[in-house]
């Protein structure tokens, strides 16, 4: 379960930070310039996030003491709402508050990325209305294709792209499926690609699969009400899978969207665009 209580978080952050300071194969990324010499090294990076602000409470100045810990992303709700804003399992969004707002502002001057990933759709809009710089929306997909709480609606997509931000399609299982392909596979979430490719343009398009070793079904059975899954009317009808054939975890995503993209015809830039690139140009912004 998520840690929300301010101790908890501030706690598991440090010992974290210890960890991988004993393991040389390992860094924390905190800068665009680390992220370029731990792949030059071939070295694992992890940049250190939060899904929503809500350790925060009602106090901005929580904000740095997380900077100053190595946090560099972290969304506005997830899901269930906060002092900041309306996470997308609320029947009505009540958008980013004035809290929110100086909290978006105070994120932008330290550097934190801002995610709007679970954040509902007004909420997400509204966010991206106040920040300037680029924002994320790390895993999600396209209601116009799946009509469920947990994806997208255009405006809130484009209102990602606008500012410069990257919108990341997510294969968490039962979520980016399509009516072309409603059993969720690889094909289905590279219809959201395509989708949102054709909305905003390939410079505003990534992937952040939100896939996991394991029983990751049975992840999202359990925690379905906290993702959003039961907020609304239910899932169009679809096959139950137990895991999305050909995203089946991370070792495996990146591999086979690669292999899909070239398939697919997309030119060497375009797909280093989608697998990274994209993302690296806007943290150069939101980094700075």
């Amino acid at each position: 379960s998520a840690p929300w209580q301010w101790d908890d978080v501030v706690t598991d952050l440090g010992m974290r930070q210890a960890d991988l300071a004993q393991q040389s194969e390992v860094v924390t990324i905190r800068t665009v310039d680390d992220i370029t010499a731990t792949h030059g090294q071939g070295r694992v990076g992890l940049v250190f996030g939060l899904e929503a602000a809500t350790p925060i409470g009602n106090q901005v100045d929580k904000l740095d003491v997380l900077y100053g810990l190595g946090v560099r992303q972290i969304g506005i709700a997830y899901s269930d709402s906060n002092a900041l804003g309306s996470g997308l399992s609320e029947r009505v969004d009540g958008g980013l508050t004035a809290l929110g707002g100086r909290a978006v502002r105070r994120m932008n001057q330290l550097g934190l990325a801002i995610d709007v990933s679970h954040s509902g759709d007004l909420t997400g809009i509204e966010t991206c209305r106040v920040s300037n710089v680029p924002v994320f929306m790390t895993h999600a997909g396209a209601r116009a294709l799946w009509d469920i709480p947990r994806l997208k609606s255009d405006e809130a997509l484009s209102a990602v792209a606008d500012t410069g931000g990257v919108i990341g399609i997510s294969a968490a299982p039962h979520t980016t499926c399509s009516t072309e392909h409603p059993t969720h596979t690889i094909e289905s979430v590279l219809d959201h690609f395509r989708y949102c490719v054709d909305l905003v343009g390939i410079d505003h398009v990534g992937f952040g699969p939100d896939t996991l070793y394991g029983d990751h079904v049975g992840l999202h059975t359990i925690f379905g009400s906290m993702m959003g899954k039961d907020a609304a009317a239910p899932a169009p009808r679809h096959d139950t899978v137990p895991y999305v054939d050909g995203l089946e975890n991370p070792t495996e995503n990146f591999h086979n969207i690669a292999a899909w993209l070239v398939g697919a015809g997309f030119s060497d830039g375009e797909i280093v665009k989608v697998l990274g690139g994209n993302i690296l140009r806007s943290l150069e912004e939101i980094w700075a």
